[in-house]
């Protein structure tokens, strides 16, 4: 097993000129810890996890619509989508505004999964954040939202 290199050895290794390595990196730490929670807590991989979660939030939701929001392929929702679908905790139906389209439906089972593992995901945002008050959330918050903000109208481009 390699040894895990202490965080703080790893975020020196750029300066904070190299703030979106750092984003990056925190990202995918972030992610690792969430993908082995949904497996070992939910049973689902990230992705089913994630299109799951935005199905719920979205309400009225399409895999397309579901791919925009969460910012990933549209190829990775279906597959997550069948997944989900094939465990029973979503449904697809033709949508009636819409013929090529399906509509995604959470299903009570699928709901019931959501709502029990979202408050362990609020508990793990809760601690990973503990040492921030609401003052410096809410900043926090602010900021990464003007990051986006300009990084999507660069993308634009």
């Amino acid at each position: 097993m390699t040894k895990r290199t202490d965080i703080t050895e790893t975020w020196g290794l750029f300066d904070r000129g190299h703030l979106p390595y750092r984003l990056l990196l925190l990202a995918k730490m972030i992610d690792r810890a969430t993908a082995r929670q949904v497996r070992d807590g939910a049973g689902l991989t990230l992705a089913e996890w994630r299109v799951l979660a935005h199905a719920v939030v979205l309400g009225d939701a399409n895999a397309s619509r579901i791919a925009a929001a969460a910012a990933v392929d549209r190829a990775e929702v279906s597959r997550a989508l069948l997944s989900l679908e094939k465990a029973g905790l979503v449904t697809r139906e033709a949508d009636p505004n819409h013929g090529k389209r399906q509509q995604v439906n959470v299903s009570p089972e699928g709901l019931a999964l959501h709502d029990r593992f979202r408050r362990e995901r609020i508990t793990f945002f809760d601690t990973i954040t503990a040492d921030l008050d609401d003052e410096e959330l809410g900043a926090l918050d602010g900021y990464l939202l003007r990051i986006a903000r300009q990084t999507q109208a660069f993308d634009d481009e």
